[in-house]
């Protein structure tokens, strides 16, 4: 077993640390609705109403077609058993896409579908925000896996519903397209008006970390809604139609109308989607995976980057003084991997680039440790 690791002893550029928005991929102008990252970390972009395709985007900025043949495909979720599910807003359908790629259809007779999601307990919500382009849709279903359906909220202000997401409690949002409100609905099926974005038009949505994230195609802004209180705060882009990339509120959107979430939480990924552009903002500079605050002027261990990673990734740590250190790689048993650092290193901050051709693909950690100071972290590999 041989690793590539090179230490790179230098100080970081403090731009390391900030967020920002990056340009990862080009597909065709004029594309796209909904938005998931596949299990494989794939994202997929659904073609919308007047498609019927949907895109993957490999990491490496790849695009080809997923699947095909569908009726204007729009909101995405895949169950446990990596079977995506599709709603088609002109067929008035729900379709299922095994992995190997059979289509089938899995429900008919709907008014409009459009978000879609797929619960940890393989449930299917999905928005109906009214065929024809009617608007009227005022209804969130709730589909098992065989086809069995309900209604799970109605009316109390959702009139042309559209994004939908589910935190970790099972508590859901709801946003209609035009408004900027944001509804919750609780495991009783309670629904009430939680945040607003004024002036917002909210198309597909994304939770993540204790946050709803709400991108605007009319204010070419991403806003976000914390879920413990409910404030509402303008997270990214400046209202320019460009396609700019740099710093959150620098950055410029032209159209952006869908986000999708990392497996595990780290990246968010945003479709701009006039102009063909995937967009992406790395979190883990500022969250650690358990959601936890980076603090840069004290020990630290950020999160790796890319995560999930295909054969390398680079781990960053601050050292506040000059301290006997070991960061080491451990897989999901405790087992060690690899010893990448087993010595004293000066204070300041530090990157490893870490190299794994000849592991297996899956969840590793890696650990920190100091005199006084031990910290974990996980990442993922992909093949």
């Amino acid at each position: 077993m041989k690793y590539i690791i090179t230490m790179l002893l230098c100080s970081l550029i403090p731009q390391l640390f900030a967020q920002s928005v990056t340009t990862i991929a080009t597909i065709q102008t004029n594309f796209g609705d909904g938005m998931i990252v596949a299990p494989n970390g794939n994202v997929l972009v659904s073609g919308g109403y007047n498609k019927d395709n949907i895109l993957k985007i490999t990491s490496e900025g790849v695009v080809s077609d997923y699947v095909t043949g569908l009726p204007g495909p729009v909101g995405m979720g895949f169950d446990s058993q990596e079977n995506l599910y599709v709603s088609n807003y002109s067929g008035n359908s729900i379709s299922k896409v095994t992995p190997e790629g059979v289509v089938t259809e899995f429900a008919t007779g709907l008014d409009g579908p459009a978000g879609l999601m797929v619960s940890d307990e393989d449930e299917i919500f999905v928005t109906l925000y009214g065929a024809n382009f009617s608007g009227n849709g005022k209804t969130v279903l709730k589909f098992d896996l065989n086809g069995n359906s309900e209604v799970v909220a109605f009316g109390s202000g959702i009139k042309d519903a559209v994004g939908i997401t589910m935190d970790e409690n099972h508590v859901m949002y709801v946003t209609n397209l035009t408004g900027g409100n944001v509804f919750e609905v609780d495991t009783n099926q309670n629904i009430s008006n939680f945040s607003s974005v004024s002036g917002a038009n909210i198309n597909q949505i994304v939770y993540a970390d204790n946050y709803v994230y709400l991108p605007s195609p009319n204010l070419r802004k991403i806003y976000r809604v914390n879920t413990l209180n409910g404030e509402e705060e303008h997270y990214a882009g400046t209202g320019g139609n460009q396609i700019v990339d740099g710093q959150l509120l620098e950055a410029q959107f032209n159209f952006p109308n869908s986000c999708a979430i990392s497996k595990i939480g780290d990246t968010l990924y945003i479709l701009d989607g006039k102009l063909g552009k995937i967009r992406m903002i790395d979190l883990s500079n500022v969250t650690g995976i358990d959601g936890t605050k980076e603090v840069h002027n004290k020990n630290s261990l950020q999160q790796n980057f890319p995560n999930p990673f295909y054969l390398t990734t680079s781990i960053h740590f601050t050292l506040n003084e000059e301290d006997f250190v070991t960061l080491t790689v451990y897989d999901l048993q405790g087992k060690k991997v690899e010893q990448l650092i087993n010595t004293t290193l000066s204070a300041g901050n530090h990157s490893v680039l870490f190299s794994a051709n000849n592991i297996t693909a899956g969840f590793y950690f890696y650990q920190l440790a100091t005199n006084k100071f031990v910290e974990t972290k996980k990442m993922l590999l992909q093949r």
